[in-house]
């Protein structure tokens, strides 16, 4: 193999290819891209058997070929190098990477023996603009499960339902739904995305309202694809969450707040919180507003915030991060807060939209 290729292209292809990348591993294909020329373009692939993504970046080709290269190594050699032409060329096991006054020699795996790309049989897609993807995954995956006991719950489940897709996340103490209406007829069905494929992607994708992104699905994996790159991710098997039956269907407690003031009443909260008590931070509807308290061994907070409310006193307390992760991804000007009881989980939700939903489980207070 012998290339010339702009050194900022090849950063950017293994900038995005490292996603899928296992940062330590004892086999060591597993930390390391496959680079392959062919078609006066650079092909490179990450694999860590979990998810897999290629994109590929144009150069001039002497010499096609392939090879493998520690994924780590390569990038901490790209970015050094001068802003300028790079040559990369094979010599037996070895390569060699030249730009300007720069030269390495560094050793390369056969690229035979990296593990082979997951062959995809797609049986149903959808078509989602990238930032509207973006912002899908990014209101729900914080609630993604951290715990490995439920399995299922470390991914999000994608609902494909009367064309709008409904990406849900739960952790067992939150649960956070976003929805959006699809263009074109799509085939309905359940899919659990991975979270940490969901967190790869999002680093991945644009902010381009014209970038598409196709997501393709099938028995085992899916498959997230534009023009710039290809990912695919395992499935995680399994029945999810029954998250519509625990969504009531009626309030006796609904109050508007102002969403930017409420988050910044809410943050200076966290000053004093301790992680090892795990205090409560309480909310306590009066008529003369929402007061907002909290009381740890680091020091004790009360603040209050203006809202109308004219019901009996309500007080009800809930764990910080769980309450403020809610709050700080709501996108309208105004939230809606609805309650039943202390001891009922509240729903967090724009005023006039359904296309997002938060649901946070109380503390108990004593």
């Amino acid at each position: 193999m012998k290339i010339y290729c702009n050194k900022d292209e090849i950063e950017r292809g293994v900038n995005i290819v490292s996603k899928a990348v296992s940062s330590k591993s004892s086999v060591p294909y597993l930390e390391s891209v496959l680079l392959e020329a062919e078609d006066e373009r650079l092909y490179l692939t990450g694999n860590d058997l979990e998810i897999c993504i290629k994109t590929s970046v144009p150069c001039n080709i002497s010499e096609e070929g392939s090879i493998v290269l520690n994924c780590k190594m390569l990038s901490d050699i790209i970015r050094k190098l001068p802003n300028d032409v790079c040559e990369i060329k094979t010599e037996e096991s070895a390569v060699v990477i030249s730009c300007v006054n720069s030269d390495y020699r560094i050793v390369g795996l056969d690229a035979n023996e990296y593990p082979a790309v997951p062959d995809i049989e797609v049986r149903s897609s959808i078509r989602v603009p990238s930032p509207v993807l973006k912002d899908m995954i990014s209101r729900t995956s914080f609630a993604v499960s951290q715990k490995q006991d439920r399995k299922v719950l470390t991914g999000s489940l994608f609902e494909i339902e009367d064309n709008t897709l409904t990406i849900v996340a739960v952790d067992g103490y939150r649960m956070a739904i976003r929805k959006e209406k699809l263009e074109g007829e799509c085939k309905n069905g359940k899919f659990i995305i991975p979270g940490k494929a969901e967190n790869e992607v999002i680093k991945i994708m644009s902010d381009d309202e014209e970038d598409i992104i196709e997501v393709g699905f099938c028995e085992n994996y899916a498959v997230f694809e534009n023009d710039s790159f290809n990912m695919i991710t395992r499935l995680i098997d399994g029945e999810f969450f029954a998250y519509k039956q625990v969504l009531p269907s009626e309030f006796k407690i609904n109050t508007k707040v102002e969403t930017a003031g409420f988050k910044n009443t809410i943050s200076r909260v966290e000053p004093i919180i301790d992680d090892v008590a795990k205090n409560p931070v309480r909310l306590k509807l009066t008529e003369d507003g929402l007061k907002i308290m909290c009381r740890t061994p680091l020091g004790r907070v009360n603040d209050k915030f203006d809202v109308s409310y004219d019901g009996k006193d309500f007080e009800i307390g809930f764990n910080y991060r769980y309450l403020y992760d809610a709050v700080s991804r709501c996108g309208d000007e105004s939230t809606v807060l609805r309650m039943n009881t202390p001891l009922n989980p509240m729903i967090i939700s724009g005023e006039d939209n359904d296309s997002y939903l938060f649901m946070v489980l109380p503390v108990q207070l004593s």
